[in-house]
């Protein structure tokens, strides 16, 4: 899999130390893939960005609604069908 650099320019650095096994790990995944270790961990980075941005997006949709959380009927429902 071959890099695409999409016009955002690699501006800043990221240093990280890591164990044995985390760095076997990266290397395999990465080889697996066909791309490097440094586009695989931008790659779960911007999976990271997309999921959280979705669900952040939904709770304050829910927000929005009013849908967010459990009504106290609802914790009372749980308390007793637990009893």
């Amino acid at each position: 899999m071959k890099t695409v650099n999409l016009g955002d320019k690699y501006t800043h650095r990221l240093t990280l130390r890591l164990t044995d096994g985390q760095m076997d790990y990266l290397g395999k995944v990465a080889t697996l893939l066909g791309t490097t270790p440094s586009e695989y961990i931008r790659m779960t980075i911007n999976a990271a960005m997309i999921s959280t941005t979705k669900s952040l997006n939904s709770m304050v949709q829910g927000e929005a609604l009013g849908k967010v959380g459990m009504s106290n009927e609802d914790v009372e429902a749980n308390i007793n069908d637990k009893l």
